[in-house]
């Protein structure tokens, strides 16, 4: 199954995508394209053949599944996507979708899962995306080993209280489609970059300021994350993020 192959099973199954997503009745909004822009990214992923298990748990964003997906098809990794029942026609037609072509060693996704799952879980790796709660709980409460990945959470840093409406606008619209969002305020930008740095902030950071700053040294101190200056990124965040390999 190639990259094309995917993109035709995508397009043969627009109709049915977007169905699925009415019908979960929730805010979050599936584009389409967007999906597309996200499988073809995919012409630069660096992949390994690391033929392993893994269970991953996500907030249920159904571009992480798309990702997921996409990554444990070029790396050879048997892949089940706990979602938690968020968004579940829409991942599980997603999953299916690949899975389709791809019969018994394509990915899964469940929709709940119990404890004694959790712990008896036959696989060689576990992974959070994005839900330090769950990690938490797996890591602390469960004691299983557990490792956690941040890939949609935003660090986002404003210097300006003119900014609220835009700051609250930014708030809203990431609660509606599943991205972590934590605020930064009344501190220096220099206070913010060494803050992410030190509490393994979020993938993302946006910086909303009026202040003349050097860019190329916020880049250059945040090398692991990808950073945005005075845009709106919503357009095309998931679709830059893509490549980030959840799954080694």
């Amino acid at each position: 199954m190639t990259l094309n192959d995917i993109i035709a099973a995508f397009y043969s199954n627009k109709e049915r995508l977007e169905k699925a997503s009415n019908n979960d009745n929730s805010d979050f909004k599936f584009n389409f394209n967007k999906s597309i822009d996200i499988l073809n990214r995919f012409k630069e992923f660096k992949s390994a053949f690391l033929q392993k298990k893994s269970l991953v748990v996500t907030n249920g964003n159904p571009y992480i599944t798309i990702i997921l997906c996409m990554q444990a098809i070029s790396q050879n990794i048997s892949l089940c996507i706990n979602v938690q029942d968020t968004m579940f026609e829409l991942n599980s037609t997603i999953v299916n979708i690949f899975d389709s072509y791809l019969n018994e060693d394509g990915p899964k996704i469940a929709k709940y899962m119990t404890v004694d799952e959790f712990k008896s879980a036959n696989v060689d790796d576990i992974v959070v995306i994005d839900d330090k709660s769950k990690f938490y709980f797996l890591r602390d409460e469960l004691k299983i080993k557990v490792r956690y990945v941040s890939l949609l959470n935003i660090d986002l840093y404003t210097d300006s209280d003119e900014q609220t409406s835009l700051t609250n606008t930014i708030n809203e619209y990431c609660n509606q489609r599943y991205i972590g969002l934590d605020i930064h305020k009344n501190q220096t930008i220099d206070d913010f970059v060494e803050e992410t740095n030190k509490y393994e902030g979020g993938n993302v950071a946006l910086i909303l300021t009026k202040e003349n700053v050097n860019q190329m040294d916020i880049y250059d101190k945040l090398p692991d994350k990808k950073v945005y200056f005075n845009c709106n990124p919503f357009a095309k965040i998931e679709v830059d993020v893509a490549l980030k390999n959840l799954l080694k």
